[in-house]
């Protein structure tokens, strides 16, 4: 079979771009064909498809510096992009593919490649990675609470909110986005979307999706190129500082905590209020890494007790707990999401209400305290991965949904 994955971006840069790549890994080493499609970014993978990939386009310069026509012309490329479409045409002349894969794909490259899929009558599926389907700014989150006020179709309320980093103009592009594409009914193209948690199946239904056509498949990870370091000390949050993240509430819960040490690695908006919250809360035993390339930083997460996800926010389903799984550590986590489906509270790590920085405390002391009861989630999580979240039970969940959409 040979599948054409689309994803805005090329390179690693976060959970849709990985599972993009592990999976384009995963179909070659099963004997299929990958084709990929993406925006010819500069920090792109080098791909033998690339001279077929979209013009680059960044957004967010072009809203704060560009002029109003260039702003007007992005707007209107966000909505619906004719050179995505014509590249992307390029690529299925040259390529031929059975199926064609989505993940992220909106606003780069539109719903434009969707139509070009159905005019050449080849099935598409698609892999909702956030919630961009039914929230502008894809989070069910703004001004540091759950919002779901536009219930999936009312999308005008966010105007009022704001919610695209408090910019009237950023909010109302994607406002104008979300209505174009509910208008022209786009999802109806698709035959299948996949859910990597049973959480976002479930928001997707209550928004008026169809049920029938949605399938929650978790995600996988090759536990094979990860070697199981079970104890250490300290407690990291690794991933993009931004205030959905909880990373406040670490904060406050380490200041309470005073014996553990507390990393907090990677970079994002949130960096200088963290810094700040330091100094206010006086957690002298939180450490700040900031960006660390990948080598070093499963390194620091090896030598770990635990990771730590204080999100709070609906996450969906990260790929930093499978990878905390497959290093042997467990993960204390906010029961929020799709976490809880992973982080199996007392058996691979220790769950806490969202926003209690107390309970997270708590935990961290509980674990500080009794390493070997780290050690022993920590081999029950790497167990999950292995016997579980593994790469042949996700193929042969995904290979069903192909051959389903390709009959038809």
């Amino acid at each position: 079979m040979r599948i054409c994955l689309v994803n805005t971006y090329h390179y690693r840069r976060g959970g849709d771009s990985t599972y993009t790549f592990d999976l384009a890994d995963l179909l070659r080493r099963k004997g299929h064909e990958v084709v990929h499609f993406a925006m010819n970014h500069p920090r792109n993978a080098e791909s033998e498809f690339a001279p077929y990939f979209a013009r680059h386009i960044d957004f967010k310069e072009i809203f704060a510096t560009g002029s109003l026509l260039g702003k007007l012309r992005a707007l209107l490329s966000s909505l619906y992009s004719r050179e995505a479409r014509k590249s992307f045409a390029k690529l299925l002349d040259a390529t031929k593919p059975d199926i064609i894969h989505l993940q992220n794909f909106r606003r780069h490259l539109t719903f434009s490649v969707v139509e070009e899929a159905r005019r050449r009558r080849i099935p598409v599926i698609f892999t909702a990675h956030d919630y961009d389907a039914i929230c502008p700014n894809s989070l069910l989150f703004a001004h540091g609470k759950i919002c779901e006020i536009c219930k999936g179709k009312y999308f005008y309320r966010a105007l009022d909110r704001r919610c695209k980093e408090g910019s009237f103009m950023g909010t109302l592009a994607i406002v104008l986005e979300g209505t174009y594409v509910k208008l022209m009914k786009y999802y109806d193209h698709i035959k299948i979307i996949v859910t990597p948690s049973e959480f976002l199946r479930t928001k997707l239904i209550q928004a008026g999706f169809d049920a029938s056509r949605i399938v929650a498949i978790h995600n996988f990870i090759d536990s094979n190129l990860y070697k199981p370091q079970y104890g250490g000390s300290g407690f990291i949050y690794y991933g993009r500082l931004a205030p959905e993240k909880g990373l406040i509430d670490l904060v406050r819960a380490a200041s309470q905590a005073r014996e553990v040490e507390v990393l907090i690695a990677g970079d994002g908006p949130l960096k200088d209020d963290l810094e700040k919250a330091k100094a206010d809360f006086g957690a002298t035993n939180v450490h700040m890494l900031g960006y660390l390339e990948r080598d070093r930083l499963l390194k620091v997460v090896s030598e770990a007790s635990a990771v730590v996800m204080p999100s709070i926010w609906y996450e969906n389903f990260p790929y930093a707990i499978l990878e905390a799984f497959a290093a042997g550590k467990p993960v204390i986590a906010s029961r929020i999401g799709g976490m809880p489906e992973i982080v199996l509270d007392g058996t691979t790590g220790l769950g806490f209400e969202p926003g209690n920085w107390l309970a997270l405390a708590k935990h961290m002391l509980y674990l500080h305290d009794n390493p070997e009861v780290a050690q022993a989630m920590g081999k029950q999580a790497r167990q999950l991965v292995e016997t579980y979240f593994n790469a042949d039970n996700h193929y042969e969940k995904l290979i069903e949904i192909y051959e389903r959409a390709i009959r038809g």
